[in-house]
């Protein structure tokens, strides 16, 4: 690599942190901040629970493995060209740099985030691993060839035509499918499959094909899946085969690398061409539009309904929802992720209600805690969902200073511009509890839980998110706009953690002293009324945003 480009990456890097310490002056900023430390410091505290084994054992390491490797693969397929920033493009692609030191500059951040995680996994895991520097070392090497294989992957995919390229994109997602199937069957027992695709009566309409059936079946394959499902922790190799072991991720992440300079292709146009696409993708989202606006389609209006809910105040929510029912792909979208969601839920019912069935002894309570535990593991879906269903102020961004002409009350209209959002969240996250309730029993207990619970998570997270953006569009508005980065996404992700803080901590405290009943009616209401002062931010916020106009 060129000693200017290590130079000025690394000038680069520390202009980053120093611009990161500088933004903990703002409030939202530190609050974020403090969310990131506050959870990993979660974790690092209950790092010695039982929990936290079952996640390094070779089962759980082969399939995030698989994950890794195979995400690697998709994304950069689907990316299609290196992404740079638009200030280094202009100075990479005019000076005298070689296509391979500009293919190190780019994979020069990748190399520090798989060593920063492998720190972190040492640190969080280091208590149940026999060898655990061995283990982190062979994940910085892994990391660094998925890194290879999604750079690989970005430049291949940028030579090719776009209907070769669509035909692999979907030959790839169907491989994906299959072997998602064929681990989750030979590693954890879950068959995907229904029982009578592998009856010899189903096979006599595929014949001579092969099933996943017979795979599994078969000889090597099945010594394999025995001797990983019956392997509890990481096990503890000699000299020799430690040797083996990072001789071999090590291999690995040099001949993808040597692969990768084997690249005959330009990565100069491809790159061009995406890091234009991203740029202005990232300004629409900075104005608050999502999809770029293609001049000369026909446009068509949608009449005002007659019910008195959509007047007034109510267009908002009416807008919203007509831009919500025309943009299929997110729709979409979402109900495949929701389908995959409940779908690794209701497995795991599937799996404990054999277990039980089958002769395991557990008392009622148990079962009825367990239930619980799912009904709330499917709450956890809002916090994906509400990414997708972005109806609200992230597509106004040009609207807003005409909505401060509005005859209404700020709140009012804040509270229009999330609603839709939360009732979307709400709707996907019903279906799956439908889809749970085919064969989980929930109590009256537990649904009622379900009704009051899941409004205030999904009110709390669009009220932080809504709240992130108008903050980014004071800035914007003002002159000071930055590009997104995932420093900052990181941080209101933590933020919508830390939100349920203090109803969780409330809840916590009374149920030591007191009942499960009061403390769930309290830290619900603690929660409630965090979800309104959200309101009222949001509204304040809104109220004060202008836009600086030059004199004329």
């Amino acid at each position: 690599m060129n000693h200017a480009l290590i130079y000025l990456w690394f000038v680069l890097l520390k202009r980053k942190v120093l611009h990161c310490c500088q933004g903990l002056r703002r409030p939202t900023t530190l609050l974020g901040f403090a969310a990131v430390v506050f959870l990993v410091g979660c974790l690092f505290h209950y790092r010695r629970l039982e929990a936290f084994a079952q996640l390094v054992r070779p089962t759980s390491l082969a399939g995030g493995a698989l994950l890794m490797l195979g995400g690697s693969l998709l994304k950069g397929f689907l990316q299609r060209g290196l992404v740079f920033e638009p200030s280094d493009l202009e100075f990479l692609f005019t000076s005298p740099f070689t296509q391979r030191q500009v293919v190190f500059y780019r994979l020069a951040p990748a190399y520090l985030f798989a060593l920063v995680q492998g720190l972190i996994f040492l640190a969080i895991f280091k208590s149940h691993l026999a060898h655990p520097v061995l283990v982190a070392l062979c994940l910085v090497f892994f990391q660094v060839a998925c890194f290879h294989i999604a750079t690989g992957a970005a430049i291949f995919a940028g030579t090719i035509s776009d209907q070769l390229h669509h035909r692999l994109r979907w030959m790839m997602l169907g491989a994906y499918c299959f072997m998602t199937a064929f681990y989750l069957h030979s590693a954890w027992d879950l068959k995907l499959v229904p029982s009578f695709v592998s009856s010899p009566l189903a096979q006599l309409f595929f014949y001579p094909a092969v099933t996943l059936a017979d795979v599994g079946a078969a000889t090597p394959v099945g010594g394999w899946s025995l001797g990983l499902m019956r392997m509890g922790r990481f096990p503890a190799p000699h000299l020799w085969q430690s040797t083996l072991y990072l001789g071999s991720f090590v291999t690995s992440a040099a001949a993808t690398l040597w692969l990768l300079l084997r690249l005959k292709a330009n990565i100069f146009e491809t790159s061009f061409v995406r890091t234009t696409r991203a740029a202005e993708k990232r300004f629409r989202i900075q104005q608050g539009r999502r999809v770029a606006v293609i001049e000369g389609l026909p446009r068509t209006s949608v009449p005002l309904p007659k019910f008195i809910l959509f007047h007034g105040v109510g267009a908002i929510i009416w807008k919203n929802l007509v831009v919500a029912f025309r943009l299929k792909r997110e729709l979409v979208l979402a109900s495949v992720f929701t389908l995959i969601y409940s779908g690794f839920l209701f497995a795991l019912v599937f799996v404990y209600h054999d277990f039980l069935a089958k002769g395991g002894w557990t008392s009622n309570r148990d079962v009825a805690d367990f239930n619980k535990g799912i009904a709330m593991a499917l709450s956890a879906l809002a916090f994906f969902l509400q990414w997708t269903f972005s109806f609200d102020f992230r597509r106004d961004g040009q609207h807003l200073i005409g909505f401060r002409a509005l005859p209404v009350s700020p709140v009012a209209l804040a509270l229009a511009e999330i609603i839709v959002p939360a009732a979307f969240c709400l709707a996907f996250q019903a279906a799956g509890i439908v889809m749970l309730m085919f064969y989980a029993h929930f109590d009256w207990s537990t649904l009622l839980c379900v009704l009051l619970t899941y409004p205030a998570i999904a009110l709390a997270l669009n009220a932080v998110w809504n709240l992130h953006y108008l903050l980014s569009a004071t800035q914007c508005a003002a002159g000071k706009a930055k590009s997104a980065s995932a420093i900052g996404t990181l941080m209101v992700v933590a933020l919508s953690f830390l939100v349920f803080f203090p109803a969780a901590w409330v809840a916590v405290q009374l149920g030591s002293r007191f009942n499960e009943k009061l403390a769930f009616a309290a830290g619900l209401a603690i929660q409630y009324l965090v979800d309104f002062l959200l309101v009222l931010v949001l509204a304040k916020l809104f109220q004060r945003f202008q836009v600086a106009r030059d004199s004329q």
